[in-house]
Order: C-alpha cells, then sequence, then structure tokens
C-alpha cells in the first residue's frame, strides 16, 4: 500500500514540476498572413532539405486548476507521503475559487496575447488575409528538436526551434505541404535568427509571411 501511495505520489510530482515550475519556458506567438494583391511568377528551384530528429506536436489545451497550499509550498514533501492522492483530488478547499489558480500545460494552444493587437489592424488590411494564429508555452530545446503545427486548411506546416548558444535563436522552417506527404516542398522559410526576448520577428516570403513573438515566463 505504501509503496502504491509512493508511486500516485511521484507521478503527482512530475506532474507539478513539468506545468509549473520547469525553467526558461517561453510563450510563442504565431500569426501566419498572405499578400492577396502579391502575384509571384517566380519558380522556386530547391527543395526543403530537413530532417528533424525530435518533435513536438501541439495539441488542444486543457485549464489545469491546482489548489494552492501544493503550489504555496504549504504541505512540505514529508507530507505529501503521508497524503493520499485522492485527497488531493477531494479537498474540500478545490471549491473555494480564490484558493485555485489556473495553469496550462506546455504544448497547448493558446489564444494571442502580446500579438492579438496586430488581428485588428490586420484585418483592415484589404490586400492581407490572416492564414492562421497561435500560441503556446514551450521550454528551450536542443537545435535539432522542433515544436510542430500543421494548419490543414491552408496546407501550412510551421517547425519551430528555440535555443540558446550563446544568444537566444529562433529557427524557423514554414512551408506549403508536409514532410511525410511531399517529396518535393519548394515553398518555403528556412532561417535561423538571433532574437531577443519579446522581441516582434517577422519572417517574409512571396506566398506567405510571419510575426513571431516569444517572452520569457
Amino acid at each position: 500500500m505504501l509503496f502504491k501511495n509512493f508511486h500516485k505520489i511521484l507521478i503527482f510530482l512530475s506532474f507539478f514540476i513539468n506545468t509549473i515550475e520547469a525553467e526558461d519556458i517561453y510563450k510563442v506567438e504565431v500569426i501566419i498572413i498572405k499578400f492577396n494583391d502579391v502575384i509571384v511568377d517566380e519558380k522556386f528551384n530547391n527543395n526543403l532539405d530537413f530532417s528533424p530528429t525530435a518533435i513536438t506536436k501541439l495539441k488542444e489545451n486543457e485549464i489545469i486548476l491546482i489548489p494552492e497550499k501544493f503550489i504555496d509550498n504549504a504541505l512540505i514533501s514529508s507530507d505529501l507521503l503521508d497524503i493520499e492522492i485522492e485527497a488531493i483530488e477531494n479537498d474540500d478547499s478545490s471549491n473555494d475559487i480564490t484558493e485555485i489558480k489556473k495553469y496550462f500545460e506546455l504544448y497547448e494552444y493558446l489564444d494571442l496575447e502580446n500579438l492579438n493587437f496586430l488581428i485588428g489592424r490586420l484585418r483592415w488590411r484589404e490586400n492581407i488575409e490572416i492564414l492562421d494564429s497561435l500560441s503556446w508555452y514551450q521550454p528551450l530545446k536542443a537545435q535539432d528538436e522542433y515544436t510542430y503545427h500543421y494548419d490543414q486548411e491552408n496546407n501550412l506546416s510551421l517547425y519551430l526551434n528555440i535555443y540558446e548558444s550563446r544568444y537566444l535563436h529562433l529557427n524557423l522552417k514554414a512551408f506549403v505541404g508536409q514532410l511525410d506527404f511531399d517529396e518535393n516542398i519548394t515553398e518555403f522559410i528556412d532561417e535561423d535568427r538571433r532574437v531577443k526576448n519579446s522581441e516582434i520577428n517577422y519572417f517574409d516570403h512571396p506566398n506567405m509571411g510571419l510575426i513571431i513573438k516569444i517572452d520569457k515566463s
């Protein structure tokens, strides 16, 4: 019984650490646009050479509610060893909204926050079409690990990597099509750029543009 409870506590602590106490967490916000008045006669002959070693797919968000007493360390680790996991789930204090905080899991879709002001401005532009907008939280990664989003309606793939190599870098692969289904990908953005925290960056291509902002949490 003790081992069973300890196992449950380890699972809870793992979940707790991953969702709350992760270091170097960034909120990523992306707007993908298209210029409707731009006619491109250019032929793209280069193929995208890209084979990521690790991919994390974004997922639909679920709000996580955790009682404040667990967040504020009111219970020390020895207390956790003496508590049933059901006590966490059925704690009466969880009914008090003043003692609940909301946390979002990493890699879950969120609404725009810092770039939301641009949505209204872009919609007033007759020559600009907003193809997609999205946001999520993620940690820094190794240089060959990417976060992945696919816009099925517009057949657009987005691979984004945030890493540090002395400075903060954003590595972007955005293109029409999918790696697993399209052998020749000729319309793409492939750029590794040094960026700054909370800086708005624009990545341009004749067929699309991406506005990206990353903020350290």
